[in-house]
Parts: C-alpha cells; structure tokens; sequence
C-alpha cells in the first residue's frame, strides 16, 4: 500500500520523486518530463495543481518506469507529446482524479500516444478521470491499456480523442466499468488481442466516429448493461469472439445496433441475450460471416430503418448453426427477422424457435431453405404477406 501524501512540497520540473508528497504548486511549460517516479509504493497527490509541458518530443507529464503501487491523483495534466502519465512495469499502481488534455499534438505516423498508458503492469486502475486530447495527430487515444492482466478502468469520461477513447490489448481479466466513451475519432472502446475474460459493463458511448464498442479476438468476455448511441458504424462491433456474455445493452440511433461478425477464424458459442436494438439507421442486431453456433435469446429489435433488402430487425447472414429463440421484431421498415445467404457462402442449420414478429416490412420473418423450424413462432400484421417464409407462424 502507498503511504500517505505528505506535506505540500514545492517540486520542479523533470525532478525525481523518491517519497510521497502533495504538490505546492504548478509545473509550467516542462521541457521535457513534468515528474519522474523514482520509488515504489508512493503517492503523487498533484493537490488541484496542473503539471503542463511544451509538447516536445518524448515528453510525459508523469512517467514511472519500473516503480510499482504508485499513486498518482487530483489535478490536471496537458501539452505533453508522449503521454500524460506513462505506467511501464509499474503493476499494482493507480491513477484517479485527473484532467488530461492535449497529449500528442502534431504527432506523425508512426508516433502514438495517450492520455494514459498502463505497459506491462497489471492490477493497475484509471479512475474517476477525464481525458479529451482533441488535437491534430496521427493517434492520440485516452487510455491505452497494453500487456496488462487484471487493471480496471473505472468511471471515466474519454470524450474527443483524437484516435480510440480507450484501447486494451493482450490484457485479460480486465474490467471496463461505467465509463464514458463520447464524440472520439475513431471508436469509443477497442478491446482486442486475448483480452480473455474481461468485462466491459455500464459504459456510455455515444456520437464516436466509427463503433461504439469494439470486442475482438477474446474468449470468455462479458459485455453487459452498456448503452450505445449514435455510433454511425456500430453501437456493439464484435469479431473473432468464442463463449462471450452479450446482455442487457441499449443500441439505438446507430447504424447496426449489435453486430458480431465472424471475423478472421470465426465466432462460437457466444450468447446475446435481452439486448435492445431499436431505431437504427441500418439494422438492429446482425450475426453473419461465419458467426456460427451461437444462441440469440429475447432480444428486441423495434423500428429500425433498412434499407430495404439488406437491413431490419434481426438478421443472421452467412452463418451456421445459430438458434434464434424468444426474439421480438417489431415496426422494422424491412425485414422483422431474417435468415440470408451470400457471401462467404451458404445458410445452413440455423433454427427458429418462439419468436415474434408484427408490424414489419418484407415479411415478419423471412428464413431460406435449410432453416430449422423450432415452432412456436408468432407473426402477425406485417407487408407484404405472407407474415413468414421458411418457417410456419401462428
């Protein structure tokens, strides 16, 4: 445990910082680094203070490279090149209450930099902080998480980045809970690389250039009680995905609601369940290209837009093998639930069991040659008639 912050101690730029200490002042225009950790189990209270640099090159606000179980909270942090505080081998350490702005302006390709970077330290925390690096650059995130198991990102507001509002690669077992993901971009959230078991609940992520959320290449996830807005790409963009949890999201005003896509080896055995996706501009929950054998269970797709032939409520395409049960499709200006073929190949096994469908265009539900009917399927009041094709509805 860090022990506790110590008198308010006037410090300058670039020093070393060997014992905890409450900032007495600014640091202003730093040239290079604003603070450098130089101890483990440390506390760097900046106490309402800011730390700001020139934007030279390499430059950090805080940097700890080697020192775990530091502290570092309460202030403001901006006009760094590199990060605004950089975490390297720095496990078991914490960063809250912190304002992070103008990281990385100017940057080029291949420079990239973030507000926060946890390297190689698991059980770290970002919390309660608000990071906007709304600058020119090649990649300016707000919180990249890379190599480290275990950290929690935790009540954040990521808003305006210049790249991803959040990135964590190759770290399972993360926990990405009730932060804000707005107006970044590039996506809100991009969660990739075997980051097993990790769960990303209560996010808010609204109005990002591309996707909302963005889960990939990871076994055993949870993605639960988000809500997804205005994304115009997807709300919930899913790929390479093997036994996840996908419940209780909102998607709505999006291009796709939820869209789990069968990506480079496919996506298995994962469960969508009690999802709303209502009132997209494209469709409301998609599972194709070889997403095979996954179950989709009371999931609601209301109003969404089209367009007509290729959208509507809930949609399985090129894919195999996946059980649609107790789904309700209602006013979709397409299809209220369809199963397609093309491309990469045909629509084999996929069966319909107890669904609903009523007050949608180009059938309530429309399912090709080789769909399994489960029986139970309701269908009432949808154009053109008849209600379904491919399956027998009451």
């Amino acid at each position: 445990m860090a022990s506790g912050a110590a008198a308010a101690t006037a410090v300058k730029c670039g020093q070393v910082v060997t014992s905890s200490i409450r900032l007495a002042n600014n640091l202003v225009n730093c040239p290079g680094n604003g603070l450098v950790i130089g101890a483990n189990n440390i506390t760097v209270d900046l106490g309402g203070h800011s730390i700001t640099g020139t934007n030279a090159k390499g430059g950090e606000g805080v940097a700890d490279d080697g020192h775990a179980g530091v502290h570092i909270q309460n202030g403001t942090i901006a006009r760094f090149f590199s990060h605004g505080v950089g975490l390297r081998k720095a496990p078991h350490s914490t960063v809250s209450n912190l304002t992070i702005r103008a990281i990385g302006a100017g940057g080029a390709d291949p420079d990239t930099s973030a507000g926060v970077l946890v390297q190689d330290s698991s059980f770290t925390s970002v919390l309660k902080s608000t990071v906007s690096n709304d600058v020119k650059a090649f990649q300016s995130d707000g919180v990249d998480v890379l190599t480290s198991p275990s950290s929690t990102i935790q009540g954040n507001t990521l808003a305006r980045n210049n790249w991803d509002g959040m990135v964590v690669l190759f770290s399972p077992d993360t926990q990405v809970i009730a932060n804000a993901f707005q107006g970044n971009k590039n996506q809100g959230l991009e969660l990739n690389g075997s980051s097993d078991r990790s769960v990303v609940r209560g996010n808010f992520a609204a109005n990002n250039a591309s996707n909302g959320l963005t889960v990939g290449a990871s076994s055993g996830v949870r993605i639960e009680n988000n809500f997804l807005q205005g994304n115009p790409e997807s709300g919930l963009f899913m790929f390479d995905l093997h036994g996840a949890r996908i419940s209780n999201n909102q998607a709505g005003f999006n291009g796709a609601g939820i869209d789990l896509e069968g990506g480079q080896f496919g996506s298995t055995n994962n469960v969508l369940s009690n999802n709303a996706t209502n009132r997209n501009t494209f469709v409301g929950l998609i599972v194709e290209n070889a997403a095979n054998n996954n179950v989709l269970t009371a999931n609601t797709a209301d109003s969404n837009q089209g367009p007509p032939g290729q959208g509507g409520g809930i949609i399985v395409a090129s894919a195999n093998g996946n059980t649609l049960r107790s789904n309700v499709a209602v006013g979709n200006l397409d299809v209220g639930i369809g199963v397609f073929a093309g491309d990469p190949g045909d629509t084999k096994r996929n069966v319909l069991t107890g669904n609903f469908a009523t007050g949608n265009h180009a059938h309530g539900i429309d399912a090709l040659a080789g769909t399994i009917d489960g029986g139970g399927n309701v269908a009432h009041d949808n154009t053109p008639l008849p209600n379904c094709l491919g399956v027998v509805c009451s």
